[in-house]
């Protein structure tokens, strides 16, 4: 008989985790400091985090020890794991979806007394500030009835961005807090923890690096850039963007920034990477508010079936005033607007949950085209939201 219950983390395996991973590999790169405070905090309690990087994952696990969470994560993400990794007590779950099954595995790894912890953003920074936070998370903490602690990682970002290949060598800080204690717990309303949770994770990287003067080292800072920053300043091309190490610059009319070792833009009409993104996403706000907006694209279309990823063929995704369509080996996945307030994607890949799978789709064509697609989706559910 399957077992009902979740297996809560090894701490054997944890300890071998950051005896290979935490000394060999991300301590190297990453300085870490800040998560003292995790000793004078008893479990069970909840955590939330910023979500970054994956050295954040690294983060907790050495600053918990020998308190041993359980991490709520993508089942995405199970899928490329090796299968220690999976014995390491995770909680999978469908990302951007309700699922009743994952509360009552909180709530058994809880009734153990240990942790657990939840990246309430669902997916990783894209330009190294907080993705959306739907306040669905404080009251799930005010279901569960325990403290609720907070950590916000700064310098988690510059440490990996979710578009480079490679880590650099950073100094990572992070802030530990009890947001929540156990006297508050009948009194606090879930607005007030959604508040707390939204202002202790709210952080810049870019802001962080320039401030406490960190210079990176790398022979590429900006390669992969392109992706997140797909559209020209200057001619307004989207999709030309290509990046040779520290610079970015225009296929179509030659315009090219570089980035400094603190990570300032020099040469073109933004000197922050932030500001950038916000001039792109203020761009396909004004073409998801008119009438006739289609965004569409070319994607190879594969099913998570068990382990692996099996390939369904050529797809097609469309995102117009209705939602998401994705057609694919005579198939068709629809998804109405505003069901997603944001979308799970990396450089290559959209992955898109339905209630009997979880498909992802690579694209064929169009460095940055997941980017928009995701800008779309958000702005499209804020101004749905906003013409309630």
């Amino acid at each position: 008989m399957a077992n009902k219950h979740p297996r809560p983390a090894s701490k054997f395996l944890i300890r071998a985790a950051i005896d290979f991973y935490g000394k060999t590999k991300f301590g190297k790169k990453a300085k870490l400091s800040g998560g003292e405070a995790f000793r004078y905090i008893k479990p069970p309690y909840i955590v939330v985090a910023n979500h970054a990087s994956f050295a954040d994952v690294g983060g907790l696990i050495m600053s918990m020890y020998p308190k041993c969470a359980s991490f709520v994560i993508s089942v995405t993400q199970m899928a490329n794991w090796p299968s220690a990794i999976k014995s390491m007590g995770v909680l999978p779950k469908k990302q951007f979806t309700v699922d009743t099954s994952l509360i009552r595995d909180i709530k058994y790894i809880l009734g153990k007394g240990r942790p657990v912890v939840i990246y309430p953003e669902a997916k990783l920074s894209v330009v190294g500030r907080p993705n959306p936070v739907k306040p669905a998370i404080a009251k799930l903490v005010k279901l569960l009835k325990v403290p609720l602690v907070t950590v916000r990682f700064n310098g988690n970002y510059l440490y990996r961005p979710r578009w480079a290949d490679s880590a650099r060598k950073v100094p990572v800080h992070m802030n530990v807090k009890l947001a929540v204690s156990s006297e508050e717990l009948d009194t606090i309303t879930p607005q007030q923890i959604y508040q707390r949770i939204v202002a202790d994770l709210d952080y810049d990287d870019y802001a962080y690096q320039l401030e406490n003067n960190i210079e990176i080292e790398d022979d590429r800072l900006v390669e992969g850039l392109e992706n997140i920053l797909y559209k020209c300043p200057e001619c307004g091309e989207e999709f030309a963007m290509t990046a040779h190490g520290n610079e970015l610059r225009c296929g179509k009319c030659g315009a090219a920034v570089t980035q400094n070792k603190l990570g300032q833009l020099v040469g073109g009409k933004f000197d922050k990477v932030t500001d950038w993104y916000d001039w792109q996403t203020k761009c396909v706000r004004e073409e998801v508010s008119a009438p006739d907006y289609r965004f569409e694209g070319r994607f190879r279309a594969e099913k998570l079936v068990g382990k692996k990823y099996a390939d369904m063929g050529d797809a097609t995704i469309v995102h117009d005033a209705d939602g998401i369509t994705a057609t694919f080996a005579g198939n068709s996945v629809f998804y109405k607007a505003g069901v997603f307030y944001t979308l799970s994607f990396n450089n290559d890949y959209v992955y898109l949950p339905a209630p009997d799978a979880v498909y992802r789709f690579k694209k064929q064509d169009n460095v940055g085209c997941t980017t928009k697609l995701n800008i779309a989706v958000e702005q499209q559910s804020l101004l749905l939201e906003e013409h309630k």
